[in-house]
């Protein structure tokens, strides 16, 4: 293990074993961590996400295959997917330890923008998981420990998550994240509504929001396969799933914070979603105890 992911793993297990319900979630960089395994089934990935085992080992299940991500390694997902995934502790320490940088539309402009000579000049490779390159690694702990300090700006992670990519650039490894990434309707509503999940959307305000008709708008998620009220409950689920990854609020407080009046059925569309209730996820943060959940 480098000296990198040491000092990650530290960074983590400290503001973690010091957290409690009053402290806030990160910014520009998702936190994973668990002490028994998890299961999630479904998880929507929009946007291109680089995710870096810091400790344990995650799981990712795509068809009849298994691929096993450990320590130490990347795993790359691209833009547009929908996984099914374990995490799993590592023993020695009884944690299962992951952060997670995505790629934003406005972040892949500025970089194209800047290095697109990089793209045709390093051959990248389309691969799921690698080894992650040291420098990343060095520049990751450089931005977490940045964003335990402060909540950073947009300004600012614009060119971190800039940076980080272009060290996955030159490592050959980014294919998964440089696919194309021109957003559907879907992504649009879902990268609206993400920015206040606790308001109170509905179809004339969203398509007034994109300049779009509401008759339109209808018709453009009809043809991608989904509609306004399946893309809403899927970005206030998964930004429910974030917080409950990253923070020890009470589920009453998470459901409220991404728009559900009532925390019972924040919990029952949860499972559906993910295969696990809010608390069973809590459950697997909890160390020394908590209900072991199969994977």
């Amino acid at each position: 293990m480098t000296n990198h992911i040491t000092n990650l793993r530290s960074i983590l297990l400290s503001r973690l074993t010091g957290a409690d319900a009053t402290t806030r979630p990160l910014g520009g960089v998702g936190v994973f961590h668990s002490h028994t395994p998890q299961s999630l089934h479904a998880v929507p990935i929009h946007h291109p996400t680089v995710v870096m085992i810091i400790a344990g080992r995650k799981e990712l299940h795509v068809a009849a295959a298994t691929r096993q991500i450990q320590a130490g390694e990347l795993l790359l997902v691209p833009g547009n997917s929908s996984l099914h995934l374990g995490n799993i502790p590592d023993p020695a320490i009884g944690s299962y330890l992951a952060l997670a940088v995505s790629f934003l539309p406005a972040t892949l402009e500025h970089f194209r923008r800047l290095y697109g000579a990089s793209i045709g000049s390093t051959e990248q490779r389309a691969v799921w998981s690698a080894a992650a390159p040291d420098d990343f690694a060095r520049a990751l702990q450089q931005w977490l420990a940045w964003c335990v300090d402060s909540p950073p700006d947009p300004e600012l992670a614009l060119h971190r998550h800039t940076e980080l990519l272009l060290l996955l650039v030159r490592a050959g490894c980014a294919g998964n994240l440089l696919l194309d990434n021109r957003l559907g309707w879907r992504q649009r509503v879902s990268q609206l509504v993400s920015c206040d999940l606790s308001h109170g959307w509905d179809v004339p305000t969203v398509s007034r929001r994109l300049a779009v008709g509401e008759s339109s708008l209808r018709r453009y998620l009809r043809e991608e396969g989904t509609s306004f009220r399946e893309v809403l409950e899927e970005a206030r689920l998964v930004a429910g799933l974030g917080l409950l990854q990253e923070t020890f609020w009470p589920v009453a407080r998470i459901a409220a914070e991404v728009g559900y009046e009532s925390p019972s059925r924040f919990a029952e569309r949860f499972k559906l979603r993910f295969g696990l209730t809010p608390t069973q996820l809590k459950l697997t943060r909890m160390s020394g105890g908590g209900e072991k959940l199969s994977v």
